[in-house]
């Protein structure tokens, strides 16, 4: 059988409710039994210690018989006055010979020895019930006088000390009862939406990502239904991501290789040889192959940044400089545009520890970007701003912007925000994933804000 959390956790309530309940029972029997033996014992003496002070202040014989016979005989005790030589004088009951001598014995031991003048004595009577015995000496003008002496039925005692273990018992069933059913309840209430979590998830993990779990606590459970919930949509958003990726790559991939099949095709199939055809053809060929090239290459790239496989050679540059010598090795690049590059604020140098390479190849990437979505003629800032925590480097363009439908996803892989441009004009999808990728890999992050027809700014923030 399967052992369930409310199996569990009843289990473990049942044993500690025995455990608890028990011991209180138990502590509670014994401290009010033993709290009851001793004001019973000391009721016991304290009315021997009267009837002594009484008689010792009056020794009057038709007072002794009342204390002794009148006062006591519809009581559970009997009560004695034995002489100073312990001959019976007053007894509250008729006692036989064995157990007159009997107490007879005990009170002259304990008198001449000086023990105890009170004990529980088993006395083998009432199914061996216990008694009180005790006894106390009469003694006026420093003359012995007798004695009394008392042998109390606990009987009564006995019978409250059974009730209130069964009352104690009673009570400690009941709270047992009501904390069990609490506790089924309970973990009821508590399993219920953990087995709902369990089939949801049963269901997320055969790949049905649209599989609701409509549970809403502010407890451990609705924070773990949440949490589900958030890892649900970003499984859903990773399978989506993972068709979309294989679809454009079977789709980047499929066009270059089709070309260089078709062309390599017709020259295969060619008759006559015509150099100028074949040129053509090669160059055909060639482009298609170069751009199967740098998409492997992107991919490879982004793969490894992706996992942490890529290690950085860091060194202390100026930024300023350092994005100049970026700026003038590739003139040919900007067709028309004019690029400037300052520093903003009023220092002269900006220092950042930087892996030149893998950083540059983010700035010429946003570079690429900002040029082919900006017209001829237009202008690109490449700014650093120095910050207390951390070193920006804004590349700034008055082109055709972003939409505000299209800027969030722009850092996913294959995301292109015009979709009507060609593989060959739009690049692969690829650069600005990369772009945060490496960042990222500097302990950095990126943004960018955009406005339609007015430009956009991209925005390389590095920790220092």
């Amino acid at each position: 059988m399967k052992k369930t959390l409310s199996k569990k956790i009843t289990f473990f309530v049942i044993v500690i409710l025995l455990v608890v309940i028990s011991t209180m029972v138990l502590f509670s029997y014994h401290f009010f039994k033993n709290f009851y033996k001793e004001q019973l014992a000391q009721e016991v003496a304290e009315e021997l210690r009267a009837y002594a002070r009484m008689i010792e202040d009056g020794f009057d014989e038709d007072f002794i018989s009342y204390l002794v016979v009148e006062k006591n005989r519809e009581r559970h005790v009997h009560m004695i006055f034995f002489d100073e030589k312990l001959e019976p004088i007053y007894s509250s009951h008729a006692v036989s010979e064995k157990w007159l001598k009997q107490y007879q014995n005990w009170v002259q031991q304990r008198f001449e020895t000086g023990g105890k003048t009170l004990e529980y004595v088993d006395t083998g009577i009432d199914f061996h019930i216990p008694h009180i015995w005790a006894y106390q000496p009469i003694i006026k003008d420093e003359e012995m006088r007798g004695f009394f002496f008392v042998d109390q039925d606990t009987g009564e005692f006995e019978k409250a000390k059974l009730q209130l273990l069964l009352l104690l018992f009673s009570m400690g069933l009941f709270t047992l009862f009501i904390g069990v059913l609490l506790t089924i309840y309970l973990t009821k209430v508590i399993s219920k939406p953990l087995i709902k979590i369990g089939e949801t998830t049963r269901e997320i993990a055969k790949g049905d990502f649209d599989s609701k779990l409509s549970i809403d606590s502010d407890d451990e459970v609705g924070q773990l239904a949440e949490d589900i919930r958030v890892m649900t949509k970003q499984l859903k958003e990773y399978r989506d991501s993972k068709q979309q990726f294989i679809s454009h790559i079977s789709h980047d991939l499929r066009t270059p290789i089709t070309y260089i099949k078709g062309y390599s095709a017709v020259m295969k199939d060619a008759q006559v040889i015509d150099e100028k055809d074949w040129r053509r053809n090669l160059d055909v060929i060639y482009n298609e192959a170069k751009r199967m090239e740098h998409l492997v290459s992107d991919l490879f790239q982004l793969t490894k940044l992706e996992e942490g496989r890529i290690a950085l050679h860091k060194e202390e540059i100026d930024l300023l400089h350092w994005l100049e010598s970026i700026v003038a090795t590739r003139q040919l690049m900007f067709d028309n545009h004019s690029i400037k590059c300052e520093i903003k604020g009023n220092m002269n140098e900006v220092k950042a520890l930087i892996d030149q390479q893998r950083l540059g190849q983010a700035v010429i990437n946003l570079l690429e970007n900002s040029i082919r979505y900006t017209p001829k003629g237009g202008t690109i800032f490449i700014n650093v701003v120095d910050k207390e925590l951390e070193t920006i480097i804004e590349i700034r363009d008055n082109g055709i912007g972003i939409s505000n439908v299209d800027l969030p996803h722009i850092w996913e892989r294959f995301y292109r925000v015009d979709k009507s441009r060609s593989r060959e004009s739009g690049g692969s999808g690829l650069g600005l994933a990369i772009v945060k990728e490496i960042v990222e890999v500097h302990g950095g992050s990126v943004a960018v804000e955009s406005e339609e027809g007015k430009g956009t700014s991209f925005y390389l923030k590095i920790r220092k």
